[in-house]
């Protein structure tokens, strides 16, 4: 039975003759209640499978034993939310009270009534069980969303077990992968049998196998900063256009290596954000290697200062890879790649964006990013505050 089932709500009448029935559907019809009437309790079990809020029965009629035993039967196998309440009326109370625990059971909500009834006595009981009997399914409906909430939580934990398991597994990769070029050249290196050339070559790797190292403890030491609410900020009014500058100027070897094309817009005019200088030049350069790490040779990155409005923006653009539409709402989350897409073989934790995003909004600004699909692109903005120096007091 559901609360939303319209018979739900109906009072099933069973009254020794056809002229009581209907003379009890009248009263309780004027009272704008929905009533079904039935012939025999073998009836009235069959109609209870198909929802009642209410049962009203006359004693006599418990004088049908299989009858009988069908109904105890339906209301046994009732679920363990719900007693239906059941209105008995009778010559007498305690024939009646007799009858209900014996043959009913625990599981019917009984309400004795004694004849002659008056008809306020007999309207009252039967509009107090509907309402006992809507809180029934108030507590089914309560019960569902618990059950539904408890599904979803063990989803999300499960999701989150499997992302957890990845992220390890990914992370053991990352940094076993410089550790082996280290050891594999520190190797070489001390068989003392290289060339000078080759030896300024096994430094030069060595040294970048650490910087890549360093770079991830680096990001895990954020993140855990990030969680535990300690990531420090000293802002200072400082002007956008020469650290996106130097952090370009940086790439420059980098995007010519792979053979892209790096491109740089700022205006003339100072842009004046209130901001911490080193943790802008950590959301440029985590922006900057993603665009360059996932544009192809003979792409192009495009990266732009601008003012608009009262904000100054900072847009970096490529040709690369993009984002795919399911991926694009998810791509500032820790941990999140694209599930067997073109980030895995770039390898990475996930982290870089989710950093980006967290040190950008506790500078009261704001990212987004923008792709029109796998192989079309992406473009992530940053948009500050933008502040006039003269308006900052520097004394203390």
């Amino acid at each position: 039975m559901s609360s939303s089932n319209p018979l739900a709500e109906r009072i099933l009448v069973l009254a020794p003759t056809g002229d009581d029935a209907e003379l009890i559907r009248g009263i309780l019809e004027e009272r704008r209640l929905k009533v079904g009437v039935v012939d025999d309790l073998r009836s009235l079990a069959r109609e209870l499978l198909t929802g009642a809020g209410v049962a009203l029965i006359a004693s006599e009629v418990f004088d049908d034993a299989e009858g009988t035993a069908m109904l105890r039967e339906v209301l046994d196998a009732q679920e363990a939310w719900s007693e239906l309440p059941i209105l008995i009326f009778g010559g007498s109370v305690e024939n009646a009270a007799s009858v209900a625990t014996e043959l009913l059971g625990s599981r019917a909500q009984i309400l004795l009534m004694e004849r002659p009834l008056g008809i306020g006595t007999f309207v009252t009981a039967a509009d107090a069980a509907l309402r006992g009997r809507r809180r029934q399914y108030e507590v089914k409906r309560l019960l569902d969303q618990l059950a539904q909430s408890a599904t979803e939580i063990a989803r999300a934990h499960e999701e989150a077990t499997r992302a957890k398991d990845e992220f390890l597994a990914t992370l053991g990769h990352e940094l076993r992968s410089p550790l082996t070029a280290v050891r594999g050249w520190i190797e070489l290196l001390k068989a003392d049998d290289l060339s000078a050339e080759d030896r300024a070559m096994a430094l030069t790797m060595i040294e970048s196998s650490t910087k890549v190292q360093a770079h991830i403890v680096e990001d895990l030491m954020d993140v855990s900063r990030i969680i535990a609410g300690k990531v420090m900020i000293e802002p200072a009014v400082v002007p956008l256009a020469p650290i996106v500058l130097n952090i370009v100027a940086t790439f420059r070897a980098t995007a010519a290596e792979h053979g892209i094309a790096l491109t740089v817009d700022v205006p003339e005019e100072p842009l004046f954000v209130l901001a911490d200088a080193i943790r802008l030049q950590q959301v440029g350069w985590n922006l900057l290697s993603n665009a360059i790490k996932f544009t192809p040779s003979g792409g192009m990155v495009h990266v732009a200062v601008a003012r608009e409005e009262d904000a100054v923006t900072l847009r970096i653009r490529d040709s690369g890879e993009g984002l795919s539409a399911e991926l694009l709402p998810h791509v500032f989350e820790r941990y999140r790649q694209a599930e067997g897409g073109a980030t895995r073989p770039q390898g990475g934790l996930g982290l870089g964006l989710a950093i980006v995003h967290h040190l950008v909004e506790r500078h009261g600004g704001t990212i987004k990013a923008f792709s029109e699909g796998v192989g079309r692109g992406a473009e992530f903005v940053v948009s500050l505050p933008l502040v006039d120096p003269s308006s900052i007091r520097t004394d203390r």
